[in-house]
């Protein structure tokens, strides 16, 4: 038995694909866990500081909002 991996570009297009897949009576369909793309680890967190310096909101007013 052979293992293939499949890169789908378009999500819109994986059920059709595994649908087809299943027709045939010489492969086994087996779906792995969603593996999505890890976020780069690179980032500056530095250029965060200050965002909300000068702005006139309380963790209330973000509570909220959050809410609504």
């Amino acid at each position: 038995m052979q293992k293939f991996t499949i890169h789908v570009k378009d999500e819109t297009k994986v059920d059709a694909l595994i649908i087809f897949l299943k027709e045939l009576n010489f492969v086994d369909v087996v779906r792995d866990k969603d593996i999505r793309p890890r976020l780069s680890q690179k980032g500056n967190m530095r250029a965060l500081f200050g965002i909300w310096k000068n702005r006139d909101i309380t963790i209330a007013d973000i509570r909220k909002k959050a809410w609504r």
